[in-house]
């Protein structure tokens, strides 16, 4: 299958079998959102008022404090604080004056607070990217067969990432095709499960006065935090 431009971003990620695939693309994602909303998308209309009414969230809000321009950081936020500042009554407290919030009308702005806080432009924005590379993933893998050997070669992927093919698989394959491509993904997922069973488990015996002095391998020293990465994302 000769490659397009959707499918050269993939290849590249499954032939470097370092890590789930999907998350090094999901990383090069935010990479790349917080690269553009930083730089002249940042002045343009559409993405404004989509900033405005998003924002972002606590880790993306850091990443881009830890960005050279600040300042295009404070325009959006200058504007999305107008935004905000929508959520809430205008009012000043006055003795004997109540507020315009009554308990049981269901009029506090709590449920569109809660929302704001957990809204994000660059978490929206990677989504939807991330989605059409789960969805093309599967679609290379159903037309290329040199793409399922190097699927077939992947160490592990993410559990997230794992549901995401599964997913996918089960929309876009007949019911022949979805059996091999699960069984080719499930025994990824299988040998690499029991891998890091086997490491974490030969971590915790190395602190077992019984194991002597035996060292410590490699596998072993790194087998918590990949197995962080496994079950979490890297």
């Amino acid at each position: 299958m000769a490659e397009q431009i959707y499918t050269i971003p993939i290849n590249e990620a499954f032939g470097l079998k370092d890590g789930c695939p999907l998350c090094r693309l999901k990383k090069k994602l935010e990479q790349d959102s917080l690269d553009y909303v930083m730089g002249a998308a940042m002045m343009e209309p559409d993405v404004r008022v989509t900033t405005n009414r998003l924002g972002f969230c606590r880790g993306h809000y850091d990443d881009m404090m830890a960005m050279k321009n600040r300042l295009s950081l404070a325009l959006m936020l200058e504007s999305h604080l107008d935004t905000v500042a929508e959520l809430f009554p205008d009012e000043e407290p006055v003795a004997g004056r109540k507020s315009k919030l009554r308990k049981y009308a269901g009029t506090t702005p709590a449920s569109d607070a809660r929302r704001q806080a957990k809204s994000c432009f660059v978490c929206s924005r990677v989504a939807g990217f991330e989605e059409k590379y789960l969805d093309n993933t599967v679609h290379l893998w159903k037309k290329d067969q040199a793409f399922r050997a190097l699927f077939a070669a992947q160490l592990w992927f993410c559990l997230d990432h794992y549901a995401g093919l599964m997913d996918q698989g089960q929309q876009q394959l007949s019911e022949d095709s979805f059996s091999t491509f699960s069984a080719a993904l499930n025994a990824i997922m299988s040998r690499y499960v029991k891998k890091l069973r086997e490491d974490v488990t030969g971590f915790c015996r190395t602190f077992d006065y019984r194991s002597g002095s035996t060292p410590m391998t490699e596998d072993q020293r790194s087998a918590v935090g990949r197995s962080a990465d496994f079950l979490s994302g890297e």
